[in-house]
This record gives structure tokens, C-alpha cells and sequence, in this order.
């Protein structure tokens, strides 16, 4: 019998709380949708490549080297001498989310 009770209070509880959820809020700010995921570049030229990716420097051997990045768009990959950003390669628009990028297309 008391374990009863204690069921049946958990199932008013848990259905209190769930009602209390307003799983879709209507006040009046835009939500912006986000895509998500990663852009994977590749160097796939015939020499190595150090490349900014707006977080960091990275050095991409020739033939195949790579990296990943999250996915935002206007984020901006450029090249690098090592210690600072030198020139645009390209920025990140939302249709690159999840596709591999090959450098030699923006050089």
C-alpha cells in the first residue's frame, strides 16, 4: 500500500512538471536556426600550406592534408605565416556545413 501512495505521487509530480514545460516560448525574439557540424579542408595542391581558420593557425602538408572547423558562417579561413593571418582564401557560408572544402577551388 505505501509503495502505492509513493507511485502515485511520482506520477502526479512527474506530470506536474511536465506540464509546467513550455517546450515552444513565443516572446518575441527571432531565433536564428543553427546548422551546425564541421567544414573539413583539404589541401589537395602540390605544395604545404600554413592556413588561419579564426581560431588558430594551421599547417597543411601538400597532397592531402587537413583539418576540421566548426561550422559558422562568415568565419574566415585565410593564409598564414605562422604567427599572423596574411591574405582571404574564403569565408564560410551555411551550404559548406558538413562538405569537405578543397583549397586548390580558392587559390
Amino acid at each position: 500500500m505505501k509503495r502505492f501512495f509513493i507511485g502515485l505521487a511520482m506520477v502526479a509530480f512527474t506530470s506536474i512538471s511536465i506540464s509546467g514545460v513550455n517546450p515552444t516560448p513565443n516572446n518575441g525574439v527571432s531565433v536564428e536556426e543553427f546548422k551546425g557540424g564541421s567544414v573539413k579542408i583539404v589541401n589537395d595542391t602540390k605544395e604545404d600550406l600554413q592556413i588561419h581558420t579564426g581560431s588558430g593557425h594551421v599547417k597543411l602538408i601538400h597532397g592531402g592534408g587537413s583539418t576540421s572547423v566548426s561550422c559558422e558562417e562568415g568565419r574566415k579561413i585565410s593564409h598564414s605565416n605562422g604567427s599572423k593571418a596574411t591574405g582571404l582564401i574564403f569565408t564560410i557560408d551555411n551550404s559548406m556545413c558538413g562538405k569537405t572544402i578543397k583549397l586548390s577551388q580558392y587559390l
